[in-house]
């Protein structure tokens, strides 16, 4: 069914499962903000970034096996249906499955990848309870009248994958395609250039502070206007070249920015690429702005080094972070292929015919449930397939019965860079239709067969793939507001190039130290 314009701004109460509440409550307001900004007609660069935004918390237990995606007959009947209420009424291979809890959870995803928010489906199980699953991204809108095309497939299993988290949290992603037959897919608002491409590689190279490209996104800084303040990376304090601002390990760069989406170096209040006492941490002296924040970026001293450095910034004025940064500027990977394919199943969840109950024809199975699901991993990750594997792999109870799925096969880099042996597995850092998006095309599996239908993914940190304990360093807090800095025991959180080294602290032989 498909609700009415005037609906649209009256959000549904009634979710699949009651922990999506508060997750759609926030994702629609977000999305009604941004539309009263563009109605003023002074929405700032940031908001013209490219992509998708939508909340990655689909419990990989639950995509990896469910009574709906991992059943063959119900994928058959997906391939040849149009996404109705009537349809789940009515199919005998469909009308059942959502009893089960997960196919429930991963049906509430799947209409958000492929519909809009004009459509809706009801269904009502044998209790009686009524459970609404409303469209969002709009990737597949011919599946709302019709059989959905291969392609149509190809983006809703990379949006599911996308969205998948092992961790039970909830992080807001970017997700970014191109789709040569529909511009406006992937790029609602057909801007044919980023705002930026500060955040994609150097593809030339380049040293210090100057190179537009290679940066990623600390964090947002609170601050008193008019106060000056200090930024360190783990070099002494300025004025009198004593003791110790911020850590970092191996050389990076720092600039300072007055909008919280970061600045080109043009713009900057500061920049640096050593201390002023001789040493090469970077520090950083600027006024705080009328507006109270400020934005910090780092970057490799040399554009062209493997990925394993990282700085957490320390100040000595204010607070730092007091927000995630302003844009999503880390692109963690992408994830092609087909998980809707009936003969691709190597395992399956169906249902107790009396009470509904699943259950797994292989007990014990541990593997990949779907055989043409795949994902490779962005340069910057120092060890992208530990990550990629932590991310998509997680152990499962379907009835009585324990099982471990991967939801899809590691395949190595996307881009050259890495640390990895492997080779790049897309050919296309940045796909033509948006000048600086950062989207990954031309992408092929471990087969070297041409998977078409990449999408790739970009969070606002590096910490925001990892489980909340590896978002925080514990141990020692200080106050750098004097000199020499109170310190004592607490946490705080890792920056996200910090959460990119985080296997080079853990396992310092991953990035050739001992």
């Amino acid at each position: 069914m498909r609700r009415p314009a005037s609906c649209y701004l009256r959000p549904r109460v009634f979710f699949a499962r009651g922990d999506f509440r508060m997750a759609s409550i926030l994702l629609r307001a977000r999305r009604y903000l941004l539309v009263g900004l563009a109605a003023l007609g002074s929405v700032s660069t940031a908001h013209a970034e490219p992509g998708i935004r939508i909340l990655n918390s689909l419990s990989t237990a639950d995509l990896a096996f469910n009574a709906l995606t991992t059943n063959s007959r119900a994928l058959e009947s997906l391939n040849r249906l149009p996404l109705t209420t009537d349809v789940f009424a009515r199919e005998p291979t469909l009308k059942n499955q959502l009893e089960d809890p997960a196919a429930r959870s991963v049906m509430h995803y799947l209409m958000g990848c492929a519909l809009g928010p004009q459509d809706v489906i009801e269904w009502k199980s044998r209790a009686g309870e009524l459970h609404v699953f409303t469209g969002e991204a709009n990737l597949c809108p011919e599946w709302a009248t019709g059989a959905p095309t291969s392609q149509c497939l190809g983006y809703v299993t990379a949006c599911l994958l996308a969205r998948n988290n092992a961790y039970g949290t909830v992080v807001e992603i970017s997700m970014r395609g191109e789709d040569p037959n529909e511009p406006l897919r992937f790029n609602p608002s057909g801007d044919p250039k980023a705002w930026s491409p500060l955040f994609l590689p150097c593809d030339k190279g380049g040293t210090g502070v100057r190179p537009e490209c290679g940066w990623v996104g600390e964090g947002v800084g609170a601050c008193t206007p008019g106060l000056v303040v200090t930024v360190g990376t783990g070099g002494p304090f300025p004025d009198t070249c004593t003791g110790t601002i911020g850590t970092s390990s191996g050389r990076r760069v720092l600039r300072v920015c007055e909008d919280p989406w970061g600045c080109t170096a043009r713009t900057a209040l500061a920049m640096s690429d050593q201390d002023r006492c001789g040493g090469t941490a970077p520090a950083a002296t600027f006024k705080c702005p009328e507006s109270g924040q400020y934005s910090l970026m780092s970057a490799a001293y040399d554009r062209a080094a493997l990925p394993g450095t990282w700085m957490r910034p320390a100040v000595t004025s204010g607070r730092f972070p007091s927000a995630a940064f302003g844009a999503f500027t880390f692109r963690e990977g992408a994830f092609f292929g087909n998980m809707f394919d009936p003969k691709g199943l190597n395992v399956e969840v169906t249902l107790n015919q009396d009470t509904f109950q699943p259950m797994l024809s292989k007990p014990g199975f541990s593997g990949f449930p779907y055989t043409d699901v795949h994902a490779c991993f962005g340069k910057d990750w120092v060890a992208g397939d530990v990550h990629l594997e932590a991310r998509i792999c997680a152990n499962a109870v379907v009835g009585r019965d324990e099982a471990h799925g991967c939801l899809a096969r590691t395949v190595g880099p996307c881009e050259s860079g890495s640390r990895s042996s492997l080779a790049p597995r897309c050919r296309v850092n940045d796909g033509p239709q948006v000048q600086g998006d950062g989207d990954f095309e031309g992408c092929t599996d471990g087969d070297g067969r041409s998977q078409p239908a990449p999408i790739t993914t970009f969070l606002n940190s590096a910490c925001d793939a990892l489980p909340g304990g590896d978002r925080q360093s514990c141990g020692v807090k200080c106050d750098y507001s004097v000199n020499p800095p109170i310190c004592k025991k607490g946490c705080e959180p890792r920056s996200s190039s910090e959460c990119v080294a985080l296997l080079c602290q853990k396992m310092p032989s991953l990035c050739g130290k001992k």
